[in-house]
């Protein structure tokens, strides 16, 4: 229980950090009579506060042994709703899964405020207030330690974004937010499904329906989900519906084709947020749920999602590569890198699975920094197409500065965050075509780690095309025109947004060992008993293994 008379613990201090966007929103909403300027600096005010509590956070976190040892940090609960059997608890706390997404999600929310500085003129109540309530959102989601809770906050962050699309987004925007609610609450309905059936197997054996993930992750290491076939290989059917919920936040390929629209149409903070942030969702997910709960169901399922997630680089850079629009191509460029983070966390390697955690860090900052910039351009130009714009670094080289930037660290350049990530992500991909598996297998995880490779080429492709064509040469068109002639370089709030994007790029690029340690802990743990299941499987070929798995399976009831 929390206890207010023990002074600013880190259990108060969580707590005032997931209130103070809600209380922000209120106070933007009772501003609103004195127009806009006083709406957006409260804004700004409230995701700056928030930032720092969330940064003081995870300082405290880094210095606490939730980080070296593992477990919750901050962690609180107070009774929601416990009746009889049921046991549902507004329970929060942070570890090394969850705190740097807390972090990521308060610092992109002050870019998403500083971005739309400009841009958003009209409805500004709305916009900021809805814009602080989807932070709030997102803190939640990685901070909640109770399933209910959990979906609750997942379910929130859509509402808020589809207001942001549909009121706020381009010509179609209205058809982009339709399709992006669709998608994406059918699959969280899908994963909640999911998430109740793993709940009323722990109380068959337990009589109590707990809904604290730490308890039931616990408990199905004593009483697993069966993968029998008397069951009807339950387990793998609860995976199932946990994947396709979590996938299509990623998203994953196939079930894509709801982002690039979302993107084109949002406006500049939007994208900022569900490039930055919301895609993480669908990956944190699996981490915190489908491979420490369903370890079977996952070790089967692992070498087909590395496929996918392989398939997805490609793919996504292929369609990249061929795009006008420079919005519509950085939104195929995140369904190409979120395929690195799904293959290394599906290696089931310490090293790769480490590697894609990170990575969901350094690609929220070079997507959001990305999107972003491509805000800017737009604002000045009036055009995203790729034809109509030329030689912007002459004009704003400020800008053009931090885009490319972004760009270096979307491709993986050394020295920048994304490098770090990739080449764990490749390097422990390559360890597992190596490492105790078949001839069959070794070749499969070989072919996929060298597709892998081919999409890092891609991706340097089509972004130093973009960067070529956007930032140098002559000017055309837009930038040519009445537009480029008065175009201005970034403004103090422009900069406020970038600056803090840059900085932790560059940082985890030089220096990343802090950002591994802090997680390293909790990722062995949420892993482990996939990897064992994994390891377990992969000396058998592809055409052995469904019929090993039926006749030796270990954890009939």
């Amino acid at each position: 229980m929390l206890d207010f008379s023990e002074g600013f613990t880190p259990a108060t201090h969580l707590l005032i950090t997931l209130a103070a966007p809600l209380v922000g929103a209120v106070a933007a909403w009772l501003l609103g009579h004195r127009g806009l300027q006083a709406v957006r600096q409260s804004a700004a005010v409230t995701s700056l506060i928030t930032l720092a509590l969330a940064g003081t956070l995870v300082l405290r976190f880094l210095g606490s042994d939730a980080a070296t040892a593992g477990g919750f940090f901050a962690a609180c609960e107070l009774e929601w709703f416990v009746s009889g059997p049921l046991d549902i608890r507004f329970s929060v706390g942070l570890d090394g899964l969850s705190v740097w997404l807390f972090g990521l999600s308060a610092l992109l929310t002050v870019t998403a405020v500083f971005v739309s500085w400009d841009a958003v003129k009209e409805k500004a109540v709305g916009f900021y207030g809805l814009l602080l309530l989807l932070e709030a959102a997102m803190l939640g989601v990685f901070a909640a330690r109770d399933i209910i809770l959990f979906y609750v906050f997942f379910e929130f962050t859509l509402v808020p974004l589809f207001f942001l699309i549909g009121i706020w987004g381009h010509d179609d925007r209205r058809r982009a937010a339709v399709k992006f609610f669709i998608y994406t609450f059918a699959g969280s309905v899908l994963a909640f499904l999911g998430l109740l059936a793993i709940v009323l197997w722990h109380a068959s054996h337990t009589g109590v329906l707990s809904f604290d993930i730490a308890t039931l992750t616990a408990g199905l290491t004593s009483h697993p989900l069966p993968m029998t076939p008397e069951w009807g290989y339950l387990q793998l059917w609860v995976f199932i519906a946990l994947f396709v919920g979590f996938a299509i936040k990623v998203p994953i390929v196939p079930v894509h084709t709801w982002l690039p629209l979302a993107h084109v149409e949002a406006p500049t903070g939007g994208s900022v947020d569900l490039a930055g942030v919301l895609l993480k969702i669908g990956i944190y997910g699996f981490l915190r749920f489908s491979l420490p709960m369903l370890p079977e169901a996952a070790a089967i399922a692992a070498p087909w999602l590395v496929a996918l997630g392989a398939i997805g680089i490609v793919y996504g850079a292929l369609v990249a590569l061929v795009q006008k629009d420079l919005k519509r191509m950085v939104a195929y460029s995140s369904v190409s890198h979120m395929g690195y983070c799904v293959m290394g966390l599906f290696a089931l390697e310490p090293v790769a699975v480490e590697g894609a955690n990170l990575q969901l860090i350094n690609h929220g900052l070079a997507s959001a920094g990305l999107f972003a910039t491509v805000g800017m351009i737009y604002e000045r130009y009036h055009t995203r197409k790729i034809a109509e714009l030329g030689g912007i670094a002459s004009q704003t080289p400020w800008l053009a500065t931090f885009f490319m930037l972004f760009t270096f660290s979307a491709i993986g350049l050394p020295g920048l965050n994304g490098f770090v990530g990739e080449f764990m992500i490749l390097a422990g991909t390559f360890q597992r075509a190596w490492s105790g598996v078949s001839a069959e297998w070794s070749s499969t995880y070989l072919t996929l780690s060298l597709l892998a490779v081919a999409g890092v080429v891609l991706g340097a492709w089509y972004m130093l095309q973009a960067v070529e064509r956007v930032l140098f040469g002559q000017t055309r068109g837009a930038t040519a025109g009445e537009h480029g002639q008065h175009a201005h370089d970034l403004a103090w709030y422009e900069v406020a947004a970038l600056a803090p994007l840059a900085l932790f790029i560059v940082w985890i690029g030089v220096y990343p060992s802090p950002f591994l340690k802090a997680s390293a802990h909790a990722v062995t743990a949420s892993t482990q008993a996939s990897s064992e299941a994994f390891a377990a499987r992969v000396s058998a070929s592809p055409t052995q293994e469904m019929a090993a798995h039926t006749t030796s399976n270990q954890h009939a009831p």
